[in-house]
């Protein structure tokens, strides 16, 4: 008898065929970039000796005369902790500057107005379009409808713009927004990315936390402030700030000239550092106004005649046209008695 020919299981076949390339979405990847590609456990580092004194960290919520650096002298602060601890000049900040922030090291009034503030919830939607505005996005946001003819909610979903300062977001990401009123149409900016869609976080322009967007809030403000005050003291005729104002270019103000609104050293009703100095910048008391300008420093004077005739000549412009629209609403609705129409008009 033939001896039985050798049989092998059909799995042990299929083993040793090469493996058909699988598919995976470019999220997939894009989050298994981000994970490290060794699983090996790093040993634990050396302990420092708590004997020797070990070198001083940079902490911006020290005072200046304790930020002594390794070289023995005192650091600076960076930009964005400096701005963070410097005052602001105003009674209040925004509250969506604030809710969001977790700064140790802003001024006690800003911490006290934080404290006031609360965190609102969490807003995640998808961006679904990109690029066709600069720094700006659209993002979709899932709600429920409720239908009162069915009497039941049904899915349903929002388009917003939203914010991205560094334009990071691709369509597809899974983001988190924050509320901010950046222009009439912009209301919310981008906080952070959960899931990206295609390239990974790490080869993105970084997403600005909000301690960064309250530091450009205020650095902001700081300018304008300045701004302010160069005017003011260029209303009262100081050379120094009229000269920095045209450096950058900007208009000093009407009647603003070198030596004129200071008033006189003896003068106790000259302008000074008080609570009054808050007003007007022109029209003060004690202060000279130069010729041609109200007080306040707005409009200049002109003759009474011209004012007067000005002001004759538009209110003919708007009794005309109010004649015109008058008889064209009166032969509109004989036109429509004549058609046989009624017309609800109180001119008939």
């Amino acid at each position: 008898m033939s001896r039985p020919v050798l049989s092998l299981p059909i799995r042990a076949l299929s083993s040793t065929q090469p493996n058909a390339s699988q598919w995976v979405c470019r999220r997939c990847l894009a989050t298994q970039a981000e994970a490290p590609t060794s699983t090996t456990p790093i040993p634990p580092a050396n302990l420092p000796d708590r004997s020797v004194t070990s070198t001083p960290k940079y902490d911006p919520t020290l005072p200046a005369s304790q930020r002594i650096g390794p070289d023995g002298k005192v650091y600076r602060l960076n930009r964005r902790d400096f701005l963070l601890k410097k005052p602001l000049g105003q009674d209040r900040i925004p509250t969506a500057y604030l809710q969001h922030s977790t700064a140790k090291h802003l001024h006690i009034n800003e911490k006290a107005q934080r404290e006031k503030t609360v965190p609102h919830k969490q807003i995640i939607g998808v961006v679904v379009s990109h690029g066709k505005m600069d720094r700006t996005v659209k993002v979709r946001i899932g709600k429920q409808t409720w239908n009162p003819r069915i009497g039941k909610y049904f899915k349903d979903h929002d388009n917003l713009l939203t914010h991205d300062p560094n334009n990071s977001l691709t369509t597809g990401d899974v983001v988190e927004l924050h509320r901010l009123r950046v222009s009439k149409r912009v209301g919310h900016v981008v906080a952070k990315i959960i899931s990206p869609f295609g390239k990974p976080i790490g080869q993105r322009p970084p997403i600005p936390k909000p301690d960064d967007r309250l530091a450009a809030y205020k650095e902001k403000r700081f300018a304008k402030l300045d701004r302010r005050e160069l005017r003011r003291k260029a209303a009262e005729g100081d050379a120094e700030a009229i000269e920095k104002l045209k450096k950058v270019d900007l208009d000093p103000g009407k009647g603003a000239e070198v030596g004129v609104g200071k008033g006189k050293k003896d003068n106790v009703q000259a302008k000074g550092k008080t609570a009054a100095g808050k007003g007007a910048v022109l029209g003060e008391k004690g202060q000279k106004l130069p010729s041609g300008v109200l007080p306040g420093g707005k409009h200049e004077v002109g003759k009474i005649n011209t004012r007067a005739k000005h002001n004759k000549e538009t209110a003919m412009k708007f009794e005309a046209q109010a004649a015109e629209n008058l008889s064209e609403a009166k032969e509109k609705a004989e036109k429509l008695e004549q058609k046989g129409l009624e017309s609800d008009s109180a001119l008939r």
